[in-house]
């Protein structure tokens, strides 16, 4: 927990205790390079031997020629472990259903997982943030920084065999930027992306920014992931349930509510690049990777400790019991913002005066010890971004709002509003109980205020696609972290008819600001736009952001290689001790 200040308390430090480690988020000392340039020269030569053979009546002489060639042969030689590391099968456990292949369309995390090993983005963010090529091998920006060229690397192929152009990069980039709200915002800046050749496109703008790479590399939000021929005729927003990309690992089969199995991809051509976060090589030394669907907390838990499982994200409340066992390393992965979302565009919300009620009256450590537990994993802060980034902490336009849980004072905006009784839909996903715990708090707050309220319990699969249909809900719960958390521009819940909020900013102001802030150079000047753009957020409140809370992920110590970088795992340049 953070105190008012916005420091981290050093409670977490106690886990340390007893000699068992922590990782960092980014930590490990298992790579996976390839740095190391082998020549082999054949080298031919025309040898001439005399051969003398005594006998009584002759001596001939034989002469032995060979006929030499040249060759030069280069070879890439992998530094690391052993031939060893290949083989075998990882189950890593997910904690809810994977609604659809397609994450174009989802934000789901149940989905981005395994996307990750099987597709890949143009550019990828190291572990520091920094765009880093992935599927691009060169690039340039001209002097007057209107154009980008971009240059793919050979070699790429899709894994029907369909070799990687610049036509897929441009058709992928159009799919990805019309359906995200961080591409829409670039958008404004381009004219025109096409393709020149084979493997060069280039962005032709109408004004300069420095968002390019970053869009690039987008890792809130939906992945921007390059898609195959497939896909480009359908709408992101419709979906299309296929998973073919370029990764180290392919997709085999997927069992809706029970798993997803991917296996190596034997032709996968990798990044030189030392890897780092999302972006440099990449190995498949794994034969079959499977994403198992456990729900429940207690049986995912048990099934780690005993080996069914291999990795998974660790609940708050068994940090403590995983750290102890000696057969389970723990990491910590990523602060996120929890909160409560709310339909902007249909129900009681769509007023102003009633999401600032709800806000209001919200006990916002009630929600975040429901779901987290000890305080050390959490903290209560009110800014529109995280609370530990550059960009949050602070806490301009709550005063009066955020956590006052000032019930008389809600009801008053309510009245006002003309809504007092009516009803409220809030949806909680059973099987995420960081979600479904908030849910109950959001459940007894609203009834305190006098809504008629209708609790639907169900699972996360099954919300994540029920929150597309407004008539369907008013609140749900989830929390979002990463570049999402970090940059404003990224969040989809602050752009007008984006995220499932569907925040209208009526006024423009929020729109306004955020064009801004994608043109400011200076960061004082960013910071005091992002200011700005909090003050409208609380008197707009497209959603109620209850804090931050710190994840924690895990793995069987029998697997090496594997870290966790925001919210993923990789299980590519990880194998079986």
């Amino acid at each position: 927990m953070r105190d008012n200040n916005g420091k981290w308390r050093p409670m977490v430090a106690g886990l340390l205790s007893g000699g068992v480690a922590l990782a960092l988020a980014c930590g490990g000392s298992d790579t996976t390079t390839v740095e190391t340039v082998e020549k082999i020269v054949e080298v031919e030569k025309i040898v001439e031997v005399e051969v003398e053979k005594i006998v009584t009546k002759e001596v001939p002489v034989e002469v032995v020629k060979e006929v030499a060639v040249e060759k030069i042969v280069e070879k890439v030689v992998e530094v690391g472990p052993s031939d060893a590391r290949y083989g075998g099968e990882l189950n890593f456990a997910i904690t809810a259903s994977i609604p659809t292949l397609d994450v174009h369309r989802t934000t789901a995390t149940a989905a981005g997982a395994p996307s990750l090993a099987v597709q890949e983005r143009l550019f990828a963010f190291d572990e520091h943030f920094s765009p880093q090529p992935l599927l691009v091998d060169s690039w340039e920006l001209s002097d007057d920084g209107m154009k980008w060229t971009f240059k793919l690397r050979e070699g790429n192929k899709f894994h029907d065999g369909t070799a990687v152009t610049a036509e897929h990069a441009v058709a992928s980039w159009n799919r990805w930027a019309d359906r995200d709200s961080f591409g829409g915002i670039v958008l404004d800046f381009i004219d025109e992306v096409s393709a020149i050749d084979e493997l060069t496109f280039v962005f032709d703008m109408v004004e300069s920014t420095s968002l390019v790479l970053d869009a690039l590399s987008s890792m809130g939000g939906y992945p921007g992931v390059v898609m195959p021929p497939s896909m480009y005729n359908i709408p992101a927003a419709d979906g299309y349930e296929e998973m073919i990309g370029t990764g180290p690992y392919k997709f085999v089969e997927w069992i809706p509510g029970d798993k997803l199995v991917i296996d190596r991809y034997d032709d996968y051509q990798p990044s030189p690049l030392t890897a780092s976060g999302l972006s440099g090589h990449k190995t498949a030394y794994f034969d079959k990777v499977s994403y198992v669907v456990v729900p429940d907390i207690n049986a995912r838990m048990a099934a780690m400790r005993t080996g069914q499982i291999d990795a998974s994200e660790i609940p708050s409340d068994f940090v403590l019991d995983m750290v102890a066992d000696p057969v389970i390393e723990v990491m910590s992965a990523r602060t996120t913002r929890e909160g409560a979302w709310l339909d902007n565009v249909e129900g009681v919300f769509t007023d102003a005066r009633v999401r600032q009620a709800f806000a209001m009256a919200y006990p916002v450590e009630d929600a975040l010890a429901a779901a987290f537990g000890d305080p050390q994993f959490w903290n209560a802060c009110p800014s529109m971004m995280l609370c530990d980034w550059k960009w949050g902490g602070f806490p301009e336009g709550s005063a009066g709002i955020y956590n006052t849980q000032n019930i008389e004072g809600a009801k008053a905006l309510i009245e006002q509003a003309g809504v007092t009784g009516a009803k409220v839909t809030v949806l909680s996903a059973e099987d995420r109980p960081r979600f479904s715990r908030p849910a109950e708090i959001s459940r007894q707050t609203l009834e305190r205020l006098g809504f008629d309220v209708d609790f639907k319990p169900t699972d996360w699969a099954t919300q994540t696609n029920w929150r597309e249909k407004p008539e369907l809900w008013d609140v749900f719960h989830t929390a979002g972290g990463g570049f999402w958390g970090q940059m404003p521009l990224a969040n989809s819940s602050l752009q007008k008819n984006k995220y499932w909020n569907k925040y209208q900013d009526e006024t423009g102001e929020m729109t306004t600001l955020m064009g801004k802030l994608a043109r400011a150079m200076d960061g004082d000047e960013q910071l005091a736009i992002v200011k700005q753009m909090q003050v409208v957020f609380w008197r707009d409140v497209p959603y109620v952001p209850f804090g931050d809370s710190q994840a924690f992920v895990g793995k069987r110590s029998e697997v090496a290689g594997m870290q966790a970088f925001q919210a993923f795992m990789n299980v590519y340049n990880a194998w079986r001790k």
